[in-house]
């Protein structure tokens, strides 16, 4: 998450786009909220919604972690965003 932060920050375009497919790889229960922050805080447009899909297709399990609960305090259009998606 780092690495794609800072591709981000110092626009580095291929790097980003690297650990952008590495994420959409690693996307599980636990983290995709966490994904989804991130890809939105960083315009990573392929990722945000690849990932929104994700958390709708396990919302209940998705809802009930850590890293949704952090999303939520962090950035609050982000879940009424998933919440009217479903």
């Amino acid at each position: 998450m780092e690495l794609f932060e800072a591709a981000d920050l110092f626009d580095v375009p291929r790097l980003k786009s690297m650990c952008e497919r590495r994420m959409l790889e690693s996307i599980t229960i636990e983290n995709a909220a966490t994904i989804f922050h991130a890809a939105d805080l960083h315009s990573a447009k392929t990722l945000r919604g690849k990932t929104l899909k994700c958390i709708l297709a396990h919302f209940e399990s998705v809802s009930k972690t850590h890293a949704f609960e952090e999303m939520a305090q962090g950035n609050v259009e982000l879940v009424v965003e998933v919440l009217r998606s479903r």
